[in-house]
């Protein structure tokens, strides 16, 4: 079996010229200016150093870490659930003391409504075949009261003819 060539394996980058570099600067600036702009109530209370600036290989080139975006904590940028999400499962001593804490509660709790249920459902057995075995005492009853029944039928048939 052949090996496919080197390039299918490793990730392809696209040259990007210096026009366009320096567009994607200028909407970017244009972008934060636009923020800045409209959220400027918000921009007084947590002022955070400027990014470092882009700097392309020697070739012109993307680099692999500078095509992910990156917001200014150095995490990838994503929703904010998933940074909520993230930010819940970060270990901490307490915050995992208590996620272990609330994972073995539920886990328990679980265990528990199983056997609860395991319980009602072994109740029900039991009262279906109790249930079960009365049904079939009263038709072996049933069923003997019928032949004695027949049996009087019968006799009071012969009686009946022999008069």
């Amino acid at each position: 079996m052949s090996r496919p060539p080197s390039s299918q394996t490793t990730p392809q980058f696209q040259r990007v010229s210096e026009r366009d570099l320096t567009e994607i600067e200028l909407h970017s600036v244009d972008s934060i200016s636009d923020l800045h702009r409209t959220h400027h109530d918000h921009s007084h209370k947590v002022m955070r150093p400027p990014r470092p600036a882009y700097t392309p290989s020697q070739n012109g080139n993307l680099y692999a870490f500078d095509a992910m975006a990156v917001n200014q904590t150095g995490r990838p940028v994503g929703s904010k659930w998933q940074s909520r999400l993230q930010d819940m499962l970060t270990p901490s001593s307490s915050h995992a003391y208590a996620m272990g804490c609330a994972i073995i509660s539920l886990l328990l709790l679980t265990v528990l409504l199983i056997f609860y249920f395991l319980v009602q459902q072994g109740g029900a057995v039991r009262m279906l075949t109790e249930a079960m075995r009365e049904r079939e005492a009263a038709a072996t009853e049933l069923s003997l009261l019928i032949q004695e029944l027949q049996t009087l039928r019968h006799n009071l048939t012969a009686i009946r003819g022999a008069t």
